[in-house]
């Protein structure tokens, strides 16, 4: 196949781009890969299990269109102090641009127009001096909250709009390998577990998101490409009554609350929280389970659950820190005989494990 650009994955980073192209009045021809399934083909099977099944060859709620995200609680994050390095490489002011920008192509495809955490600023002023007695810093960040089940009916319609606007997006094909000569890339080679086939593209993105992670970073080392590894973030998600997170849920709906705590001075931050949300599996190719959460606009639980993560640099000697990452989570699965290790948060202090008869008792 003969192509003038090739995207592969299309999990946020593909969909943009395509989406940018398309924008910019681009004729180029756009083939987009993805291993995955359509949006509106993406199941998980675990609402009539009532447990996760492992599914084969990928599990629904990471792999597809729209990535992980289709599945999560479709929070958007409107401020650059939340996220990742994009300020500190491009700038403060052009990451808030570029933020608003993207937030006003999701209201384009009929996101909601509430945002969360511009009410109440004397509540907000309580919760502030609250964390820094806890030596803690509060971000103030507008959320636009779109629900799991609103933002499924926003990625289905963005992918309709790309498919109708002539992107040829290849569903269950996986990438193989890049097509190098003399050190520029001339396209990929794809696979749908059936047959291999190149595809030939003047211009090829890679944007395989946290799944193709590991993928990515050994193609860069076969191929003498020079890559830096990332920060990665691990840590436990957190299950209170929402009575407990009252305050913070109406105020502000998402607390980011960020510490450097002693002994070690790693930043810890609170991430993804999810008033009157769930907390769900997900499941990687290696057998790895971990969990995620997700809110629905309508339907709620009488939890609330949040992420507490400590984020790891490595450099020399060790510098793989996602495989790092992936051991700490293989450990504790051992420890939860292959499953999620759930346990209270006394018990932990106690240096204790929770027992079935005692996680009734919360």
């Amino acid at each position: 196949m003969n192509a003038d650009v090739v995207i592969v994955g299309a999990g946020p980073a593909g969909i943009f781009t395509a989406l940018e192209l398309l924008k910019k009045g681009s004729r180029q021809k756009i083939v987009m890969v993805e291993k995955g399934q359509s949006i509106e083909n993406r199941r998980c099977p675990k609402s009539q299990t009532n447990k996760c099944v492992n599914c084969k060859p990928y599990c629904h709620i990471t792999t597809g269109f729209s990535g992980a995200g289709a599945f999560s609680d479709g929070k958007l994050s409107l401020s650059y102090e939340v996220g990742g390095d994009l300020p500190t490489l491009i700038g403060t002011d052009l990451a808030q641009e570029t933020i608003h920008y993207a937030d006003k192509i999701y209201l384009d495809f009929g996101a909601d127009t509430h945002i969360e955490g511009l009410e109440y600023p004397e509540d907000r002023k309580e919760i502030r001096k609250r964390a820094i007695q806890a030596g803690l810093k509060l971000v103030d960040c507008p959320i636009r909250h779109m629900g799991t089940e609103k933002a499924h009916d926003i990625y289905l319609g963005i992918e309709r709009y790309l498919q109708e606007n002539g992107v040829e997006i290849l569903f269950g094909y996986e990438c193989q390998n890049l097509i190098l000569e003399n050190d520029v890339c001339k396209g990929v080679t794809v696979s749908d577990r059936r047959q291999d086939f190149e595809i030939h593209a003047k211009h090829t993105v890679v944007a395989t998101g946290r799944r193709g992670a590991d993928w990515l970073e050994n193609l860069c080392a076969e191929h003498n490409i020079a890559h830096a590894p990332g920060t990665v973030d691990i840590g436990v998600r957190v299950e209170v009554r929402n009575e407990v997170m009252e305050m913070v849920n109406r105020v502000l709906y998402e607390s980011k609350l960020v510490g450097w705590p002693k002994p070690f001075k790693n930043k810890v931050r609170t991430f993804c929280q999810n008033p009157g949300g769930f907390v769900s599996q997900e499941n990687y190719d290696n057998d790895l389970a971990v969990v995620n959460g997700h809110s629905y606009k309508e339907f709620k639980s009488d939890n609330t659950n949040l992420s507490i993560l400590c984020s790891h640099n490595f450099s020399v000697p060790f510098n793989q820190p996602i495989a790092y990452a992936r051991k700490v989570g293989e450990l504790t699965n051992m420890l939860g005989n292959g499953q999620i290790l759930v346990q209270r948060f006394g018990d932990i202090l106690d240096g204790k494990r929770t027992w079935q008869k005692e996680l009734a008792q919360s």
